[in-house]
């Protein structure tokens, strides 16, 4: 059997599960954010708010690592992903920066209303972009 692509299967399986195991962790963090902070919002613990703080600047750092190894795939394998997909992963890690940036502030408007409206649309998004990836990716 012979492949189409210049590159053993091995490669492309090593490259996809990298891409996957990165992305998994934004998904969790941002999901996991909209969960810290409807705590925050019902115990005005700090603690929550703390833990909001980490887990959407974990997102942040590896969702931009997971874009540059998209990239780097699409550069040397030709693996080209849905733009609708590259364009949603963006905005979800644009309001995700404004989300932490919201998150920075002191005290309950840290969370209260701003900061949760931003978490649940930061998540509403990635659901929309992985609906988008749905076709996944295809080679040039």
């Amino acid at each position: 059997m012979t492949s189409l692509h210049a590159y053993p299967p091995t490669t492309m399986v090593v490259m996809d599960s990298v891409h996957s195991a990165l992305v998994s962790i934004p998904v969790a963090c941002f999901s996991l954010t909209v969960f810290t902070d409807v705590i925050y919002w019902q115990t005005s613990n700090l603690l929550w708010l703390h833990f909001s703080e980490w887990l959407l600047l974990a997102g942040l750092v590896l969702g931009v690592l997971a874009l540059i190894v998209r990239a780097v795939d699409y550069l040397v394998r030709g693996v080209r992903p849905s733009w609708l997909a590259v364009v949603g992963a963006v905005v979800v890690l644009v309001l995700a920066t404004i989300n932490s940036f919201v998150h920075t502030t002191d005290g309950w408007y840290a969370v209260v209303p701003g900061g949760l409206v931003l978490s649940v649309a930061t998540v509403l998004a990635m659901i929309v972009t992985a609906w988008l990836d749905r076709d996944r990716s295809h080679y040039v």
